[in-house]
């Protein structure tokens, strides 16, 4: 055992059984989902939002304004256009 993880061990030991347990789940499920799977478990936000975007045909994202970025205001509350 490495001296870092008895330290860790020895920190947890402090805590009430049931921090111990929670933490010791998911430990455990972490340690179970790496052996059964070579890619994470949660996919990053922006993998996320990617697969999100791809499904959308391309003429609806063609309906959306250049500007939207600079606009938002406008387009969202009804406020003047920035140009």
């Amino acid at each position: 055992m490495t001296k870092l993880l008895e330290e860790a061990i020895a920190a947890l030991a402090k805590l009430p059984e049931s921090e111990q347990d929670g933490i010791a789940t998911l430990i455990l499920e972490n340690i179970a989902s790496e052996k059964s799977q070579t890619q994470p478990v949660t996919k990053p936000f922006w993998q996320k939002i990617q697969e999100i975007g791809a499904k959308v045909p391309k003429e609806e994202w063609e309906k959306l304004p250049t500007d939207f970025a600079r606009n938002f205001e406008s387009y969202m509350y009804g406020t003047p256009k920035e140009e």
